[in-house]
């Protein structure tokens, strides 16, 4: 916004440059018995202006593409974002972490090494009984 206020600056200051020539010219013309003429609107302020309004004008379309460039970025995040928060929650609500499978599957295991010793026991102890 500062380089925006700078070259609106700049460019008021060459306008009214620009003004002060036509009047000028006018005088002249006036002495000269010729009749007056009307300041044209097609260019802003003289050249001198013109010239040191370039580079303000040209650093604030830059700034002002960089930060267009940075809102898109800022937006893909933002719907990255969203993404990963949904697919958080279905698992979540849905599935369960690998370390908790992992323990469920390690106690399976223990139980089902515990489970087959007494079934053997038994089974000794129906032999030895027979």
């Amino acid at each position: 916004m500062d380089y925006d206020k700078t070259a609106n600056q700049i460019d008021s200051i060459g306008d009214e440059l620009k003004q002060i020539g036509n009047s000028v010219s006018n005088v002249g013309r006036l002495i000269a018995g010729k009749g007056t003429k009307e300041v044209s609107d097609e260019k802003q302020g003289v050249a001198l202006t013109r010239l040191m309004n370039r580079p303000i004008k040209n650093r604030a379309a830059h700034l002002q593409k960089n930060m267009d460039t940075v809102d898109r970025a800022l937006e893909k995040l933002d719907q990255l974002s969203v993404r990963f928060t949904v697919e958080k929650e279905v698992e979540k609500g849905g599935r369960s972490s690998v370390k908790d499978k992992l323990s469920q599957m390690k106690a399976k295991t223990e139980q089902q090494k515990k489970a087959p010793e007494p079934d053997k026991a038994a089974a000794k102890k129906k032999e030895v009984c027979l």
